[in-house]
């Protein structure tokens, strides 16, 4: 009995260290700054993924501020571009960028795009390339190999991706007078973390050796 009671207590803990690492994973976040910010120290890492700024077009007053987050048991990543409620339309500006895995195992699976915005004639179109040469002819909006757009509207699109461990980005935003946007939110899904996996599979075969102890005692008694 002390053997199952003890194969228990470890599978208990295998499950609170998953459930840590998630609560811990949903806290991490690293704070860029303004596009200047980003411009003076281009590689912004997280994890594994790597944050290259590019090039950018437009009046970036320095209100804004990019900051990164990281959902490491989901496999998420967000950059997010927050302070946009300070420019006053019409406007248009433009941030590229290149994410890169570093993890050689990884590849990117999805992105996403979700914008908080009010008042009408918005647009935010976010280009996805596949190549750095594609990145850097295609500038006119909506010419990516993947393209997102949102028009006057908070709801999310997203597009899915097939196993690649590059990607260049160029987001392009744009309000009239009437419009208004407060911030955007470019998410990336990669294939789950082997280490995430791995935590939740000790667990749950544990989890399963006590049962199956369990029930053979069981057995035995009756």
């Amino acid at each position: 009995m002390n053997r199952t009671r003890n194969l228990v207590l470890v599978t208990a803990a295998c499950m609170s260290a998953v459930v840590g690492l998630s609560n811990n994973a949903a806290a991490q976040s690293t704070f860029i700054g303004s596009l200047a910010d980003w411009q003076a120290t281009p590689v912004q890492t997280t994890g594994d993924k790597q944050f290259t700024y590019l090039t950018s077009t437009g009046s970036w007053s320095g209100a804004e501020l990019f900051t990164l987050s990281a959902n490491i048991p989901l496999g998420s990543y967000t950059l997010g571009l927050d302070g946009l409620s300070a420019y006053v339309g019409p406007y248009t500006l433009s941030v590229g960028y290149e994410l890169l895995i570093t993890n050689s195992t990884q590849y990117f699976q999805s992105m996403a795009l979700d914008v908080i915005a009010s008042g009408t004639s918005t647009l935010i179109v976010k280009d996805i390339f596949d190549t750095f040469a594609a990145f850097a002819s295609g500038t006119a909006p909506g010419s990516g190999t993947w393209s997102l757009s949102l028009i006057n509207s908070s709801t999310g699109s997203s597009v899915s991706l097939p196993p690649i461990q590059t990607i260049w980005v160029r987001d392009t935003i744009s309000a009239t007078p009437s419009g208004s946007i407060l911030g955007i939110a470019n998410t990336v899904v990669q294939l789950p973390e082997p280490s995430s996996l791995a935590l939740a599979g000790i667990g749950a075969s544990l989890g399963g050796a006590a049962y199956w102890r369990r029930r053979r005692l069981a057995t035995i008694a009756t």
